[in-house]
């Protein structure tokens, strides 16, 4: 099935994003990523996380407590699947590498990239969740990509279609 292009408007680009709209939905996006994790016993563990992307890396703050931070720690490989599933559903699937950049710590770096964040997904309420909770400690974990893939629209790439 091949795109007309009466249709091409409600189906999305039907391409990749370009540098900038993949920084643009990135970054201004309030969209839960899924953080994909290896753990000990090497099955998948997917939590649903906030994350800043800064145009070349992906941080995640996480609770002291969150269980996932041990499997990194053993397994540093992950991959970020973080999409808008309403049409033209733009999708991007980020595979790299995490690191523990500081913590658990009350206080640190992770302060000011939690503040964006709370502000992006909570919009003007974000100091009200983030102010009280300040004094619990956090890591601050930075995902440096090797690879991201995305992709805008409902039609089938190529590539599926042709199964000769």
């Amino acid at each position: 099935m091949g795109l007309s292009a009466d249709n091409s408007g409600w189906m999305g680009k039907m391409r990749g994003l370009t540098k900038q709209e993949l920084y643009d939905f990135l970054s201004r996006s309030s969209i839960i990523a899924r953080l994909a994790i290896v753990k000990h016993d090497g099955s998948p563990y997917i939590v649903p996380v906030w994350y800043e992307y800064d145009g070349e890396n992906f941080y995640i703050i996480s609770r002291a407590k969150s269980a996932w931070v041990n499997y990194l720690k053993r397994e540093p490989r992950v991959a970020l699947q973080i999409s808008f599933d309403a049409p033209p559903s733009t999708r991007v699937l980020v595979e790299g590498d995490a690191e523990i950049v500081e913590g658990p710590v009350v206080g640190g770096k992770w302060v000011e990239i939690a503040k964006k964040m709370a502000s992006r997904y909570l919009g003007e309420r974000g100091p009200e969740y983030l102010v009280p909770t300040l004094n619990r400690p956090r890591y601050l974990i930075k995902i440096a990509p090797r690879k991201i893939t995305s992709w805008e629209g409902v039609e089938w790439h190529p590539k599926y279609i042709d199964l000769e």
